[in-house]
């Protein structure tokens, strides 16, 4: 794979309307993009977006990820998925099994639209700014056992689940759409409060984590975790996680400061970041993409470490989405 091409692997974009347009379907023949974010503005129906997702990955060379949110309660994009109770409800059941059928269902009608990978399920510990009742609950074991469950479920329907957002956005007081939320937890919290669902999920054989715009100053005072070696490694390293590490979006005022999203792309790419998220416009989505390639070639980001990433995002490819049988 060309070095273009391996680059272009780590994009997620979004798109405009409800059927492809020239952009996006450049972006993905010429760049080779990895996946689509599509919102509930992109979807009309299942019919609908099952044509969408038909026309998007005919262009491609390489399956797409072809992702949304869909948590059940109040986080649910995709209109024909029946509703389903946030995650505040179930965890408050008690029951994991309800949390594995809950995500089997939502997955299995998700395929049907042609959707492999949810961004989902939230494993955050709180009750937290942009979080409410999307959490399982305020106690880590809890929201361990109903997020490997959720996991689970996901694996059981085919889809590609993600557990989020790494380290933990249940404590902070901010919103990162808006912000960059401070979590001022000392290392023994965050180890014994905020990683113990991100290991659950890391267990259960989750193929996705998503790092969060949230500095957390006890691991890296300067950055977020998105942008941070120090975040990244210790998911790698401490929690042993070898799947594919996915940014928050990367138009979010957590991750682009007073910066734009193509800085925030390469801080993140640099900091060992496999997936890159951005749903800005379709200037800035291919600024972003221009900038990586631009600091692989010059050696601001080995080489190396982008190869290493799209290993891990093909072997995610092959598990989920077939990629040895459709690639050509």
């Amino acid at each position: 794979m060309s070095l273009r091409d391996a680059v272009g692997q780590m994009f997620i974009v979004g798109m405009r309307g409800t059927t492809p347009d020239r952009r996006v379907e450049g972006m993905i023949r010429e760049e080779n993009i990895g996946g689509v974010m599509l919102f509930g503005y992109n979807m009309q129906s299942r019919e609908q977006t099952r044509a969408l997702t038909g026309a998007l990955q005919r262009e491609a060379r390489i399956p797409l990820f072809i992702a949304t949110d869909q948590e059940g309660g109040e986080v649910a994009d995709a209109p024909w998925v029946s509703p389903e109770p946030s995650a505040e409800v179930i965890g408050r059941g008690g029951d994991p099994g309800e949390a594995r059928e809950v995500a089997l269902k939502m997955g299995r009608q998700l395929r049907a639209g042609g959707i492999n990978t949810d961004f989902a399920p939230v494993v955050d510990t709180g009750f937290g700014a942009a979080i409410g009742s999307r959490s399982y609950g305020e106690d880590p074991t809890l929201v361990s056992k109903m997020g490997a469950a959720a996991v689970r479920g996901f694996r059981e329907a085919g889809v590609v689940s993600t557990a989020k957002h790494f380290p933990n956005h249940g404590d902070a007081t901010s919103d990162s759409h808006t912000g960059l939320p401070v979590v001022d937890h000392d290392l023994r919290t965050v180890r014994s409060y905020d990683l113990p669902p991100f290991e659950a999920a890391v267990r259960a054989g989750v193929p996705m984590v998503m790092v969060g715009h949230l500095l957390y100053p006890a691991i890296d005072p300067e950055r977020p975790a998105s942008l941070s070696p120090k975040a990244i490694g210790m998911l790698r390293h401490d929690l042993g996680f070898r799947g594919v590490i996915v940014t928050d979006d990367l138009n979010m005022a957590g991750a682009t400061g007073s910066g734009t999203p193509a800085e925030a792309a390469v801080r993140a790419a640099k900091a060992g970041a496999d997936l890159l998220l951005i749903t800005s416009s379709y200037g800035q989505e291919e600024a972003a993409y221009r900038a990586v390639l631009r600091a692989v070639r010059s050696g601001e980001i080995p080489e190396r470490q982008v190869r290493a990433s799209v290993r891990r995002i093909l072997e995610v490819k092959r598990e989920y989405l077939g990629y040895e049988t459709h690639a050509r």
